[in-house]
């Protein structure tokens, strides 16, 4: 059986300055969403899911790059539409939208699975967590609500997930997520691209 890291322990060796610039990064995008609404209505009704989440994905990312770039122990990292935070050398995260079950969308690629796996067969010391950060999303009201970190392994499987502060001296807490009536799947969606590497488009 796996074990894995408590919310409390990974949240402590994040530091409040990582998980202020995560929970600070929605808190703009939000900002740009209700700004681009209001100065275009009409361009926002005009986007499909995919092309809003995109726009989101872009506005979201830049502001964690921002945020997260005097923090020392944070390396941002974009190889093509992959993009990723390190912390510590041990965190590995990703930005994504979540559901309100806690549950993400993705391209069913090798390294989208993997990612949403935990490694195994880590040596002591060595250890490397996958970690997925962003933001709750209100699909009736295409509303982008609290900033959440989770960590999973499968995307079925949510070992905890937390809403992150979105003020600076705010707290983080653990999110109960609503039980499931019965055993549910991954939500893996399956989409045009299906050899292109995991990133801006997946936040579905």
């Amino acid at each position: 059986m796996n074990s894995y890291p408590q919310a409390d322990a990974v949240l402590e060796e994040l530091g409040e300055k990582v998980q202020h610039a995560l929970g600070r990064a929605v808190v703009l995008t939000r900002e740009d969403l209700e700004e681009y609404r209001a100065l275009r209505p009409d361009w926002v009704a005009r986007h499909g899911e995919r092309g809003l989440a995109n726009w989101i994905q872009d506005h979201l990312w830049h502001h964690v790059a921002v945020g997260l770039d005097a923090v020392e122990d944070a390396e941002v990292h974009e190889r093509g539409v992959t993009r990723e935070v390190m912390v510590s050398s041990t965190y590995r995260l990703r930005i994504k939208r979540h559901h309100a079950d806690g549950l993400v969308s993705t391209y069913p690629t090798q390294t989208a699975l993997e990612f949403l796996e935990q490694p195994s067969g880590q040596l002591p010391g060595m250890e490397l967590v996958h970690l997925i950060a962003g933001y709750e999303w209100d699909r009736d009201e295409r509303a982008i609500l609290r900033p959440v970190l989770s960590l999973r392994d499968r995307n079925d499987n949510i070992i905890w997930l937390v809403a992150l502060p979105e003020d600076e001296g705010g707290t983080s807490s653990v999110v109960n997520l609503p039980a499931h009536d019965g055993p549910s799947g991954p939500s893996i969606e399956i989409r045009s691209g299906l050899g292109a590497e995991d990133g801006v488009e997946d936040q579905g």
